[in-house]
Order: C-alpha cells, then sequence, then structure tokens
C-alpha cells in the first residue's frame, strides 16, 4: 500500500508528545511490512524539509501557526497527482479539513477533544478560536472513518457529533520488547515520578503541592520529574519557593530506556492532567510495576 498521513508534528518535532509516539510507532511497524509511508508535518527550526526516520519518508512544511492552510496548497501542488491507497489524518484542535479536498480514502485519528482545557494553557482569544475549530470538526468528517484511542474520548467525539458507527477505539500500546528486558529495581525510600510534557494542563504543580504534606509522613520520600515543555522554568521557580528543592529532582529529557528504568524505581507514578485521551505513559508505568495516581478526568 502508498499511504499518506498528516499530522501537525513529526516524532522529531521538540513539542512532539504522546501523539506523535502513537503515530510512528504504529507506522513504522506497517513500513516495516513493505508499505510505503510518507508522513507531512509541519516544519520548525534546523530540521530538514525532508528526512526518512523509521522508514517513513516525512516532508516537513511550512510552520506550525499556519500548518493548516499550508498543506492543503501542498497537497494541491504536489501530492494531488500521485495515487494513494489510504490517507490518514492525524486530527488535531484545528483540522485540516481533508475530506473537503483530497478525493481519496480518508481514516482520521483523534486523540482527544480539548475544549476548555485550553484555556489554560493559551491566551483567551486563541484560545476561543481553537475551541470553535474544533466544535466544527465533525462538520468536515461526518462521513469519514475515526479512530481514537478511548472508550470516554468516544464518547465525547458523539457528543461532540460524530457519527458514531463511523467512530472506533485504537487502544494505546508500549513498546513492549523495552519494557520487559529493563531490570525492575524499586527505590529503597518513596519516590514518586512524573515523566511527560511540561505543560499547565498537565498540572504538574498539584503532584508538587502534594510533598510537603508527604513529607509529615515520608520525611525521605523524593519527587523525580522527567520531561520538557515550557512550564518547566516555572516549575522549578515554584519549588524553589516552596524551599523543596532537596525533596524534587528534575531530569529534562529522558531516553526511552532511561524513562523506563525511573519507571522501574518509582513506588508512585502520578499524573494530573486537565484533560487527555488515554496517558500512555500509564501504561508504561504499569509495566514497570508501578501503580499510578491520576486526575478523575476523562482519558
Amino acid at each position: 500500500m502508498n499511504i499518506l498521513a498528516i499530522n501537525w508534528r513529526c516524532i522529531k518535532n521538540p513539542e512532539m508528545g504522546g501523539a506523535e509516539i502513537h503515530f510512528q510507532e504504529i507506522f513504522k511497524r506497517i513500513a516495516a511490512k513493505g508499505h510505503k509511508v510518507t508522513l507531512v508535518a509541519h516544519h520548525f527550526d534546523n530540521a530538514p524539509r525532508e528526512e526518512i526516520i523509521d522508514g517513513i519518508k516525512i516532508l516537513r512544511i511550512g510552520n506550525k501557526f499556519l500548518f493548516n492552510r499550508q498543506f492543503k496548497r501542498f497537497y494541491k501542488e504536489q501530492l494531488e497527482k500521485n495515487y494513494y491507497d489510504l490517507v490518514v489524518d492525524d486530527i488535531s484542535k484545528i483540522p485540516l479539513n481533508t475530506p473537503t479536498y483530497i478525493k481519496k480514502p480518508i481514516v482520521g485519528i483523534l486523540h482527544h477533544v480539548h475544549g476548555n482545557s485550553l484555556y489554560k494553557e493559551i491566551p483567551f482569544p486563541l484560545a476561543r478560536y481553537i475551541i470553535k475549530k474544533e466544535k466544527q470538526i465533525p462538520r468536515f468528517y461526518k462521513d469519514t472513518a475515526i479512530f481514537t484511542v478511548s472508550e470516554s474520548t468516544r464518547n465525547e467525539l458523539v457528543e461532540l457529533g460524530f457519527n458514531k458507527n463511523l467512530t472506533s477505539i485504537l487502544h494505546n500500546a508500549i513498546e513492549h520488547q523495552l519494557f520487559s528486558k529493563i531490570e525492575i529495581k524499586k527505590n529503597p525510600t518513596p519516590l514518586l515520578v512524573y515523566v511527560g510534557r511540561i505543560k499547565k494542563y498537565k498540572n504538574i504543580n498539584q503532584v508538587i503541592d502534594a510533598i510537603p504534606k508527604l513529607i509529615k509522613e515520608f520525611p525521605d520520600i523524593k519527587l523525580i520529574i522527567g520531561g520538557k515543555g515550557d512550564q518547566l522554568d516555572n516549575l522549578k521557580n515554584y519549588v524553589n519557593k516552596l524551599k523543596l528543592d532537596n525533596y524534587v529532582q528534575f531530569l529534562g529529557f529522558l531516553t526511552e530506556e532511561e524513562k523506563a528504568e525511573l519507571l522501574g524505581k518509582a513506588w508512585i507514578f502520578a499524573t494530573m492532567p486537565e484533560k487527555e485521551g488515554w496517558g500512555i505513559t500509564v501504561i508504561e508505568a504499569n509495566a514497570m510495576k508501578t501503580p499510578a495516581i491520576g486526575s478523575d478526568v476523562h482519558g
């Protein structure tokens, strides 16, 4: 098969997250079986315009602010003449509305409905604009098969207006071979861990807020935070303000092996997002025999 895929970000994008990992893990396996996969994503600083990763040909165009408009023009000028058996649209907050101009079989992947959680992440006018765009998605994809990652997100999509009969669940998964080969060595003293993107909507500050209370019962407890994101400096300052520098450690970016080892040491994995489709890190923690505590939200 010849497959065209579209996602705002690729796996090397500095802002990539679970959606990009989900995509890469699925389509690198499809490419390994001999199928041709081309991904179009937005360009970012110092990235090559064209690159092959895990057998997937990646084309980077435009920028993250106008990708939805730039992709349509790029498709019409460069890709429409090509034959594709399938087009996979990884639908984000601002949709590409591919069914309106691509006359080839299309399936969509949609990880979660952002909704009002955007007000916490970006300025009010921009959040309001994106929420309006998100609500319009079902109108353009009403006859498109949609895959999502959890039952709760599927229910939200149906409430938003998607066709229930065309909406299916494609569960998240983990790299079993990686996690099964890492030896589990639990930390001798209480260790709380968060691994993931450092964003406002992840509410990592709530995990930090729990530390002063936990110290009273577990004086040798430690919180380790792994990952990168635009809130990293703010969280470091917050920890310093609370005088918790001896109890909270920031590791920054972790390789997959380092992440697995850290989760294997943890007593508890904590994740408190305002909204998720389904947190892959919860499954990864469980694979390392670590229980997870999460916020009571969908996903």
